[in-house]
């Protein structure tokens, strides 16, 4: 894929079709991306197609060869979950061919994006935790360190729930994570309890941050959700499992998934040479509520 002067996708000739398409996924470790992955794969096989999954750590130079084919044996096209990735490295690629990006850390360029809508998505959470009596809510997950575009608009949701609602955003109250792990989770919410810094919710902008603050709150004594009602974002399916259950904001996830192929294939089937419209497709997420937002 190329891209024109008026900033459309270009399609470019190819070979005869591999049936093996490939997936760059940032962390396998990290629930949401293995469970992703694994709907992503039924996908494909529906569609009678393989997929290759490489795992690139998030690391800058691992997404480039990605990007450009280094390492990879020929496919149909690539979906790629970039965390340090450029436009411009995307303009650049050396190995140009079918293009799908998820998620937010490219949002504005001449690339096929799709995403849900972090930021409305963590407004829902907040103004949840707000309705069911929560005064001082933390967010843990915020990461300035190594910026992260979906963690970014996750947190301005949460800032604007409490501001309309007339809340205060305690500075104190927003943890900065340097992963987005159980073990962050645990790690954040411990310090903010130990500092003796009072809140009765928690919003995470993830569920794995979550689970971790869920175990924090229990290993001090909090019962949730009367005294710290919980919630997160990406409905993995540990939330349900966890005690008590977490809530969280669900993406839909056929949606996306449908969305990736379709968008995949646009491309593949498109003739050499059309200026094919870029598309920026925005994925909803609903509220699921359970046990650790039920207050009485």
């Amino acid at each position: 894929m190329t891209t024109s002067s008026s900033g459309r996708a270009v399609p470019v000739a190819r070979a005869t079709r591999t049936g093996l398409i490939a997936l760059a996924v940032p962390h396998l470790e990290e629930p949401y991306f293995a469970e992703l992955g694994s709907r992503l794969v039924r996908g494909a096989e529906e569609r009678g197609l393989a997929v290759l999954i490489v795992q690139t750590e998030g690391e800058h130079a691992r997404e480039v060869d990605v990007a450009n084919g280094v390492g990879l044996p020929a496919v149909d096209g690539l979906i790629h979950i970039p965390r340090s990735l450029t436009v411009a490295d995307l303009t650049r690629r050396t190995a140009p061919g079918p293009l799908v990006l998820l998620g937010e850390h490219i949002q504005v360029s001449p690339f096929t994006h799709i995403t849900i809508d972090n930021r409305a998505a963590a407004r829902t959470a907040a103004e949840h935790l707000i309705e069911v009596g929560c005064r001082r809510i933390a967010y843990v997950g915020r990461r300035d360190a190594r910026p992260s575009d979906a963690a970014d608009r996750r947190h301005v949701g949460y800032v604007e729930a409490l501001t309309a609602a007339g809340l205060s955003v305690v500075p104190e109250l927003t943890a900065q994570v340097e992963a987005f792990t159980a073990e962050e989770g645990e790690r954040l919410t411990q310090a903010m309890l130990a500092a003796g810094l009072p809140f009765d919710g928690i919003v995470c902008s993830n569920d794995s941050l979550a689970l971790g603050a869920l175990a924090a709150l229990h290993a001090a004594g909090r019962r949730v959700p009367d005294d710290v009602a919980v919630i997160g974002i990406d409905d993995i399916r540990a939330a349900r499992f966890a005690v008590p259950a977490l809530s969280t904001m669900a993406p839909d996830h056929d949606q996306l998934v449908d969305a990736a192929f379709t968008e995949l294939e646009r491309q593949l089937t498109s003739p050499p040479g059309a200026d094919l419209p870029v598309r920026h497709v925005t994925i909803p997420a609903a509220l699921v509520r359970r046990a650790s937002t039920a207050r009485r």
